[in-house]
């Protein structure tokens, strides 16, 4: 399975893209939340780029919302670095990856529909082959309500004593799009059953 998460300036299908993280994980693997880091993806991209070329647009709310959120997570994605890169190089980066997993038919989990949307719009706008189906998408936020009980989207992780101690508030940064496909990757695989 892949677990997708793009951060965004704007709640529209044609904002731009600031950065972009996948994770690949076997659930019957258990994997840790350090295995799931140490294998994942991750992009950040030229925003003016973006802006200019490609005249994406960004959302005066969206900035707001960025300039209250953590530094970490502001120098993860927001913040602009001379080694930014446009779109379609981290695209094709993000591809190549996507194929070493070998693994073509497999679900690609997304929480909500915003990332989707977003990415589908920036494949069209530039004439992309998709690197997934859209009949692959799934959302995490059904998936964790409808196996655990929840109504919210989000469950407690309770990892099995052999695998490696997780808690949200330690090892999570809200934001980094890598944090996030981990996150969500530990709540789909041990979540805790409501009583």
């Amino acid at each position: 399975m892949f677990i997708f998460d793009v951060e965004t300036l704007g709640k529209e299908s044609n904002s731009v893209i600031l950065s972009m993280a996948a994770i690949y994980f076997e659930p019957d693997k258990e994997p840790s939340h350090t295995q799931l880091r140490d294998s994942a993806f991750f992009v950040k991209f030229d925003v003016q780029d973006q802006i200019k070329r490609l005249n994406r647009k960004v959302g005066k709310t969206t900035i707001e919302w960025w300039s209250k959120q953590c530094e970490n997570a502001r120098n993860k994605s927001f913040k602009p670095r001379a080694d930014d890169i446009q779109f379609e190089i981290g695209y094709e980066a993000m591809r190549q990856w996507a194929n070493t997993k070998n693994d073509s038919k497999c679900w690609v989990w997304a929480r909500g529909n915003l990332d989707q949307l977003v990415l589908d719009s920036m494949e069209e706008q530039l004439e992309l082959k998709p690197i997934w189906p859209f009949s692959r998408w799934r959302d995490i936020r059904t998936a964790v309500d409808f196996l655990y009980g929840t109504t919210n989207g989000y469950v407690e992780v309770d990892t099995p004593a052999w695998v490696e101690a997780f808690d949200s508030k330690l090892h999570i940064t809200k934001h980094n799009p890598i944090d996030d496909c981990i996150f969500d990757a530990m709540q789909l695989m041990y979540g805790k059953k409501s009583q």
